[in-house]
């Protein structure tokens, strides 16, 4: 056993040579223990299967099914579907009235028809006065002189009227109206129609006449400007007139026999 301090002087100075080594070894048992601590920390984080980080991380992963794992999936509902189903509406086809179309047709093919009528008989009367004129001076009823007088109203704006009448021609023929209704079709409308059929057969027939005597007029007239123009000799012009003045004498007749009843000719259709 050793020896014993007897002085308080020598107590103290003990006392402090024992607490002097007995911190040193509290730090050290502390390190240790916060050492073990964070292995064992570490060691948790190497080998939990739980997820780890912020909690978007965590939630995410909580979505995703593990590798070999078979998400289910939701099966097709076979009961039958209660939403309202929308048909395709489609609207029903209305077919025009025959008879209405039938009108409408008439009334065009009768309104060229007609520009064609008039320009006929406005041509062939002034083909028709100019060959008068010839007939009276052959006739010895007027002069030379008083024919030569006379002749230049008979084709005041003849070429342009003989133009016309061809045109409108042309576009008569072109135009698909047509003057026509079914046999079976009753009413009004449909006889009315079939009456303007009637009468644009009556023109039809004016006009085959027309465009035969008119083309001696349209060739007289033609001779004429190149007569003006000194494409012809005072000899060759007279020559040709007088055959076309022939030619007019033999078709002329045949229009004016049917120009009236082609002019008295109506077509009165409904609106």
């Amino acid at each position: 056993m050793g020896e014993q301090p007897q002085t308080r002087r020598q107590i103290r100075e003990a006392e402090r040579g024992r607490r002097g080594w007995v911190v040193p070894v509290l730090v050290g048992v502390l390190a240790i223990a916060v050492l073990a601590g964070a292995l064992w920390l570490g060691k948790g984080l190497l080998t939990s299967t739980e997820p780890t980080g912020s909690p978007s991380a965590i939630a995410g992963a909580s979505t995703t099914a593990p590798t070999g794992e078979v998400t289910p999936t939701e099966e097709p509902s076979t009961e039958p579907s209660t939403q309202p189903t929308t048909e395709p509406t489609t609207e029903p086809t209305v077919q025009p009235d025959p008879v209405i179309a039938a009108v409408a047709s008439c009334r065009t093919a009768w309104r060229l028809q007609s520009a064609v009528r008039a320009d006929a008989y406005r041509s062939i009367g002034q083909w028709q006065r100019h060959l008068e004129i010839m007939n009276e001076l052959q006739a010895n009823k007027i002069t030379l002189a008083q024919a030569k007088a006379a002749w230049p109203a008979t084709t005041a704006r003849a070429e342009e009227f003989v133009a016309a009448f061809r045109a409108a021609d042309k576009a008569r023929a072109a135009a698909q109206g047509r003057c026509a209704v079914d046999a079976a079709a009753t009413g009004p409308k449909a006889d009315a129609v079939r009456r303007c059929a009637a009468s644009m057969r009556t023109v039809d027939g004016v006009l085959a006449k027309a465009r035969i005597a008119i083309a001696p007029w349209e060739t007289h007239l033609k001779d004429q400007s190149h007569f003006k123009g000194g494409g012809m000799t005072p000899a060759a012009a007279e020559a040709a007139w007088r055959v076309k003045w022939k030619q007019g004498l033999a078709t002329v007749p045949g229009y004016t026999a049917v120009a009236p009843q082609g002019q008295r000719a109506v077509c009165s259709l409904p609106g």
